[in-house]
């Protein structure tokens, strides 16, 4: 076998060769480093970090604003009826398998980890005084959650990518299944092969630093639950959980879309609701819904206040390290779930898009946040947590608050079980979006996906010997920072892309398309009861 033929690359352009190799290397260096020389690495990070975030928190917010004001407008114009591969195309997925890849590509475990995390810590550290509203902190805290993972973040981040890539490679037939394509219908299929390329570099960057943040969070909280909750090496044992990981996805990625990903899925969000009910049922369940209710009346009451608090006049940047960070790690993750949710989204109309992107996962998010969030806060629980998210982080924290919750085994046992489930099926996809945006076809071979998740794993791997938690929020805040600069085009472009096509087809056609949930089975029902119905005369 030839060399090519190893790495998948077989039939790949020379500029694709060139991407991946370039990627790759930096992949396996940045993974060494961060082995061999951990604190050093962290430090840089950090330092990174911090000047991303003093000097262009702002453009997070900002940015984020206007693509809210994109999504929602594309959403529910005349363009939120264009239907993602052509008017006439037909569902790939059934509707619990669809709207399960969705929503285990798009928010993995951070739900557990920042959860409890987030909480906690603005618990231990809050924004200066005068706060942004009034209230319990408790309270305002989880509707901070409420605000970075519910609403606006959910329409911010994912539909802009989804929608973009939906208009120009399945309605506008883009030969090539990348991120710069998604600039065509702005600049056209002229010489722009080097600024293209860019693109695509840019956008494998800030993918991998979503990724790796993600599997940094993930392995840290594997070692203290391991270590704090049930007695033994956490990591060593982390290891070899990620170990078994990797085999796993292998599996998946030769199972393939259908029977690897979506199985991987569906079991990973009924684990979810297993683990959410389980804790309602052991914790403080009384509390939790009380504060979950009155976080709720504050997150809505005070969205914008909320989403744009930077206090400008303390010392410091906290608004800026928390929200701006935020809008970052969506940033980047919005690269490779929006093109994976355009990907299995074909035959769905963009208004069916945002609400399995937005709506569905949000209601979900807000019954497990309010859980989670509350369980964490509640009287016997907050002071404790607190005390371990300040002395040894948000690990530390989710360990302590598991040790103090009846059956806290049980509980331990399927945190891990979710969280692993979280991470093999955001690498799966995130691997199958690298690996297509590498070879540019919306069905990339199994060799090259398998690559990808080695070297994803391996930075994964990387992560367990940084010595702070904070050094994984880096990631995403530097590498997804120069693919920003993009999106604006890619929102523009996209508009362009639904404009020409419900000119083209929707106006001439006549068709209204005004159904709002499409089932691959009633459609077909339909058809054949229409053929099948006898002649009135």
């Amino acid at each position: 076998m030839k060399l090519m033929e190893i790495f998948g690359l077989e039939g790949a352009e020379f500029n694709e060769k060139m991407l991946f190799f370039l990627t790759a290397v930096g992949l396996a260096v940045l993974g060494a480093i961060g082995i061999l020389s951990p604190q050093w690495f962290n430090d840089m990070m950090m330092a990174g970090y911090d000047f991303v975030l003093h000097n262009f928190g702002w453009w997070f917010m900002v940015l984020g604003f206007a693509l809210l004001a994109f999504s929602v407008f594309m959403t529910f114009s005349k363009y939120g009826k264009i239907r993602i591969g052509g008017q006439d195309a037909e569902p790939e997925f059934g509707l619990f398998g669809w709207i399960a890849m969705v929503f285990t590509v798009g928010y993995s475990g951070s739900i557990i980890i920042w959860g409890v995390g987030e909480p906690a810590s603005i618990m231990a550290a809050p924004p200066p005084e005068p706060w942004p509203v009034s209230g319990a902190l408790e309270s305002m805290s989880l509707s901070f959650m409420f605000i970075h993972e519910i609403f606006p973040g959910l329409a911010m981040w994912y539909p802009p990518f989804a929608l973009a890539f939906a208009l120009t490679i399945y309605n506008r037939n883009v030969d090539r299944f990348k991120i710069s394509s998604m600039l065509k219908p702005l600049l056209g299929d002229g010489d722009h092969k080097y600024l293209y390329w860019v693109v695509d570099l840019a956008s494998l960057i800030a993918i991998v630093g979503g990724i790796a943040a993600t599997m940094g969070f993930s392995a840290q909280t594997f070692d203290a639950l391991i270590s704090d909750v049930f007695n033994m090496p956490g990591s060593s044992l982390t290891y070899i959980l990620f170990g078994l990981i990797g085999l796993v996805f292998l599996g998946d990625v030769w199972l393939g879309l259908h029977k690897g990903i979506q199985n991987a899925a569906r079991a990973t969000v009924i684990l979810a609701m297993i683990s959410a009910g389980f804790l309602l049922v052991v914790g403080p369940t009384l509390s939790a819904i009380n504060i979950g209710l009155d976080a709720t009346g504050i997150w809505i009451n005070n969205m914008f206040r909320l989403s744009f608090f930077t206090d400008p006049t303390a010392a410091g940047d906290w608004g800026h390290y928390w929200t701006s960070f935020w809008w970052a790690w969506w940033a980047a993750w919005g690269i490779f779930v929006g093109s994976f949710v355009a990907r299995v989204s074909k035959g769905r109309t963009l208004r069916e898009t945002f609400v399995s992107l937005v709506a569905i996962p949000g209601v979900f998010l807000w019954i497990q946040h309010s859980i989670i969030g509350g369980w964490v806060l509640s009287p016997g629980y907050v002071e404790p947590v607190t005390e371990a998210v300040s002395s040894g982080g948000i690990p530390a924290a989710i360990a302590e608050a598991v040790n103090l919750t009846p059956y806290g085994l049980v509980l331990a046992v399927l945190f891990v079980l979710v969280i692993t489930g979280y991470v093999i099926t955001s690498l799966d996809s995130t691997v199958f979006i690298l690996s297509s945006i590498t070879l540019g076809t919306e069905n990339p071979n199994a060799r090259n996906r398998a690559w990808w998740g080695v070297l994803l794993a391996f930075v994964g791997v990387m992560t367990i010997e940084l010595p702070l938690f904070s050094a994984m929020q880096a990631f995403p805040v530097i590498l997804a920072f120069p693919f920003t600069v993009f999106l604006v085009a890619i929102a523009f472009s996209s508009y362009v892309a639904a404009r020409d096509y419900f000119k083209a087809n929707m106006l001439e056609d006549g068709e209204e398309h005004s159904r709002f949930i499409t089932r691959k089975s009633e459609s077909q029902t339909a058809q054949k009861q229409s053929q099948a119905a006898p002649d009135d005369d």
